[in-house]
């Protein structure tokens, strides 16, 4: 599984820059932008989504359950 990391090592760039391409946000050059979109396109690479809600820290968990 390819991770944000693998794109940044692949395109010469910080994770900054992947994660600003991938979430549309902050300034990355046209060409530096182009450049991650097509690896992201080669390697098929989809966020992890537990990863995107850990790091959100919206849970969908009932402590009650736990009590």
């Amino acid at each position: 599984m390819t991770t944000i990391r693998d794109i940044a090592k692949m395109a010469g760039v910080s994770v900054a820059s992947v994660s600003r391409v991938i979430n549309n946000t902050g300034r990355v050059g046209e060409a530096t932008r182009k450049r991650i979109q097509e690896i992201i396109k080669q390697t098929n690479y989809v966020p992890n989504q537990t990863a995107r809600t850990l790091y959100q820290k919206k849970f969908q968990t009932d402590w009650a359950d736990y009590s």
